[in-house]
């Protein structure tokens, strides 16, 4: 039951951040229309070169905006305790770690066999291009298939 409500948390933390980007993108490109735009109407009124200095004024202002925003809400972030993803990813591993071990220990897999076959797997794949390249194709369909047992 806990390993079901950590994937869900995980995924909802994905989206809002998916969501998030995709607001920060849109927002820049409006912003470079909006700019565009000033650029048009300026360059009427002025020589383009004037227009384009005066909007590269603005761009430079509304980016050192942006970058004051940003370092202020890291300074916030940073003074309360470790940001959210960071408890997030900390509580993750912990799991992960906890579950790892668990099954270790009641298998009869000794940490000297473990370390022995990381290093032959990093040496053969790093060695064939072609298993390696089955293995990145193959390697999705087995984590998917992981999950699934392990959240039933």
């Amino acid at each position: 039951m806990e390993y079901a409500r950590l994937w869900q948390d995980l995924i909802r933390l994905a989206l809002i951040i998916s969501l998030l980007v995709l607001a920060v993108i849109a927002m820049v490109v409006g912003m470079v229309f909006v700019f565009i735009g000033l650029y048009v109407a300026l360059a009427e009124t002025m020589k383009p070169w004037e227009a384009g200095i005066i909007v590269g004024i603005g761009i430079v202002f509304f980016a050192t905006i942006l970058v004051l925003i940003f370092a202020r809400q890291g300074r916030a972030v940073s003074s309360k305790g470790p940001p959210i993803s960071e408890q997030f990813t900390h509580h993750f591993n912990a799991q992960l770690k906890q579950i790892a071990g668990n099954t270790i220990a009641q298998s009869n897999i000794k940490g000297s066999d473990i370390v022995l076959t990381a290093l032959i797997g990093g040496i053969v794949l790093g060695a064939s291009p072609r298993l390696r390249q089955r293995v990145v194709t193959t390697l999705p369909s087995l984590i998917k298939l992981a999950g699934q047992k392990f959240l039933s």
